[in-house]
């Protein structure tokens, strides 16, 4: 593992989700699937060519093995995927509704990461060293719990020892806290990062605006000394406020919307990657919005996400044949 590589670390997750839309009826066939953000943004990353680890505490039971072996195959590095006696973290998924809108159901309060049998003090050594060029975080890390919390500060100062780009997207989740306790989180980490993500309606809730050089400046505010703020505005495509210079992009558009789920996971793998190689700003997030588009044509929080010569080719406004 090169000072190339990113890491990334958050609890993952086995997503279940059903054959067709509708709710659940007895003898629905549902079918698993690697998930979790921080593990999204690690394929996102690997499959555009940049070494990426990830870091976590799963169950010693099938949904551990299931997301060890999806994360390895994948070309993750997992040495710090951490195994424990406490279940895998779940969640079932379904559409139903007129508008066939995303409803997912969470099973993570007995996960090993919600229970603080995640030991990272070998990594943040590791980290601290400068082992990694970027270190990837969510905010959904620091709402499992105390212990969880305690271990990803550890990790995001390991980090700014180290020297890594640090990166964190907020990924509110209610059904983990309120939004006084998502603010609070803000407020707290703000200050060790390089790079500040969040969705349109995470702007709105926090801070009043989607505009990225206002929520730049309201985090600059709150101590965020870092390079820049990316609000990520779906379907609108993104912008980028980098010291007040403002940066949009246009969402990329596909033929039906199937699941956005991971979207915004992707758009961050390539952002991070296009940054890595040294890309104009611009031309990052052009990147993490062909990515976030691939997310949407298909089930699975990751599934859709492309390779580096299928996204370089969508970039380039080629049409390319896949075989």
């Amino acid at each position: 593992m090169t000072a190339r590589s990113v890491l990334t670390f958050g609890e993952p997750l086995v997503a279940m989700v059903p054959s067709h839309p509708g709710a659940y009826c007895e003898g629905s066939p549902l079918t698993p699937y690697a998930a979790g953000a921080e593990l999204n943004t690690a394929v996102g990353l690997v499959r555009l060519g940049v070494e990426a680890a990830f870091a976590a505490a799963v169950g010693q039971d099938p949904w551990g093995q299931l997301l060890i072996r999806q994360a390895r195959a994948e070309g993750i590095d997992v040495r710090w995927v951490q195994e424990s006696e406490a279940p895998t973290a779940l969640l079932f998924k379904q559409w139903s509704g007129l508008q066939q809108a995303t409803s997912v159901y969470y099973y993570r309060s007995t996960s090993p990461m919600a229970q603080g049998l995640w030991d990272v003090r070998p990594l943040a050594r590791e980290v601290a060293a400068g082992r990694y060029r970027w270190v990837h975080a969510t905010g959904i890390t620091w709402m499992l719990g105390a212990q969880a919390r305690e271990a990803a500060d550890d990790l995001l100062d390991a980090a700014r020892t180290g020297g890594s780009t640090v990166s964190f997207d907020v990924n509110i989740r209610y059904k983990l806290a309120d939004k006084p306790a998502w603010r609070s989180l803000v407020d707290h980490v703000l200050p060790r990062l390089d790079w500040f993500f969040l969705g349109d309606e995470e702007a709105m809730a926090l801070f009043g605006t989607k505009a990225a050089d206002a929520v730049e400046r309201a985090a600059r505010g709150l101590g965020f000394l870092g390079q820049g703020v990316v609000v990520k505005w779906g379907a609108e495509g993104a912008q980028v406020s980098e010291g007040g210079r403002l940066t949009q992009v246009p969402a990329c558009p596909v033929p039906r919307v199937v699941d956005t789920v991971g979207a915004g996971d992707g758009f961050n793998a390539g952002f991070i990657a296009g940054l890595m190689e040294g890309w104009p700003i611009e031309q990052a997030a052009r990147l993490g919005a062909v990515v976030g588009a691939y997310a949407v044509t298909r089930v699975g929080d990751h599934t859709g996400y492309p390779s580096r010569a299928e996204a370089l080719a969508e970039l380039k406004g080629t049409e390319g044949v896949w075989r």
